[in-house]
């Protein structure tokens, strides 16, 4: 019986360490530990995503200023020379 007790100490113990093990970052901070177990390698690309992200964003909000400036320049040569000719 205390072989099975000490046994099943010993998984559970295995099993709390693995994940300060298997991390490759462990960072101590105001907001307590954090264990990152990607790689140096995936949390470059992780890095290089975010700033592909980051551009997209702020390309789609370009495109959405530029199209609400066409659309109010749109707006404003109707409402000062009327609706277009109409064609037959």
């Amino acid at each position: 019986m205390k072989t099975l007790i000490t046994g099943g100490l010993v998984a559970v113990s295995l099993l709390a360490a693995t994940p300060a093990v298997l991390a490759q970052s462990i960072d101590i901070g105001p907001g307590g530990v954090r264990l990152d177990p990607r790689t140096p390698r995936e949390r470059e690309i992780d890095a290089i995503r975010r700033e592909e992200r980051r551009e997209e964003l702020r390309e789609e909000r370009r495109d959405a200023i530029r199209d609400d400036i066409r659309r109010e320049r749109r707006r404003r040569e109707f409402e000062e020379d009327g609706p277009p000719p109409r064609r037959y």
